[in-house]
């Protein structure tokens, strides 16, 4: 009859559990101090919101009162923008609509923001966000109730098309757009669209789930600095495209802060490499910069 020590299993016991343990260390390292990478969080400055507190205000308790505000409100700062950004010959704000003149039209777009005083949490609005003056990209942002969207317009060609994105941005060639998911609880889906010969943006879908390997390579990189303990900085995500005369293809870097108290003004950078492969055309998520 075999015989087994209480003391001999014991001792497997522990050695197995030590095993277990390194193992485990190994397969899962942490990020030491010298492997983040702090930034300095902007606050974003709405140029007329210093004028305006419509939602607060007790002279805005009626729901005229209150459009007429968010009215003034947005008008001011789209027009600060438009002024800013060098295009308010081309780009201006009266009250609930913008008009866009641009190339090859008779008549200037309009987009148009809805309200009802039935649908007060619900009413979508357009705002200019953003302006690339080298290649005469005009950004216009639409919010609404769980979600938002974004809208590119080219003031070059007249061009423009409704991305389900937020954060754009337009790869050095523009054969790419890239995007997040805009719906709530997808935020950190990305999206990679490539134009097609009529112009439009579309065909190609990328998510961050959308591979085992690609969520294993996102995982294990979160849990390296430990995101899960931090909190991350909704909206300040940044595509940077890459030009890398080494690398034979398309190329971004996709950056997430996350801040470890929400009152910090310093955020650490988790960054994601989107690589292109020439000769298959797939695009592949690796960690970190590659």
């Amino acid at each position: 009859m075999l015989k087994i020590s209480v003391r001999s299993m014991s001792k497997a016991f522990t050695a197995t559990l030590l095993s277990t343990i390194t193992s485990i260390a190994i397969a899962a390292p942490f990020a030491t101090m010298d492997d983040y990478d702090w930034v300095v969080m902007k606050t974003p400055l709405d140029p007329a919101s210093y004028k305006y507190n419509c939602h607060n205000d007790y002279n805005y308790e009626t729901y005229d009162a209150l459009q007429n505000c968010l009215y003034n409100l947005r008008e001011d700062a789209d027009n600060a923008f438009s002024k800013q950004w060098g295009i308010s010959d081309k780009v201006v704000r009266e009250r609930n609509a913008i008009y866009i003149k641009v190339a090859n039209r008779k008549n200037p777009l309009v987009f148009v923001d809805y309200s009802s005083p039935y649908e007060e949490d619900f009413n979508p609005y357009y705002s200019l966000q953003d302006y690339d003056k080298s290649r005469k990209l005009l950004t216009i942002h639409q919010s609404f109730y769980e979600g938002e969207r974004l809208t590119v317009v080219n003031l070059a060609t007249g061009f423009w098309q409704d991305f389900s994105l937020r954060k754009l941005s337009v790869s050095p060639d523009m054969r790419y757009i890239v995007g997040f998911e805009s719906e709530m609880g997808a935020t950190e889906h990305v999206n990679i669209l490539e134009r097609q010969d009529s112009g439009y943006y579309e065909g190609y879908y990328k998510q961050v789930y959308s591979s085992s390997e690609d969520s294993k390579n996102y995982d294990s990189h979160k849990n390296f600095y430990q995101a899960d303990k931090a909190q991350q900085v909704y909206d300040s995500e940044t595509f940077t495209w890459v030009d890398d005369t080494e690398f034979n293809g398309d190329k971004l870097y996709v950056d997430s802060f996350y801040k470890l108290n929400e009152a910090d003004s310093a955020a650490f950078r988790i960054r994601y490499t989107f690589v292109r492969d020439d000769k298959t055309g797939a695009w592949q998520m690796r960690k970190g910069s590659v």
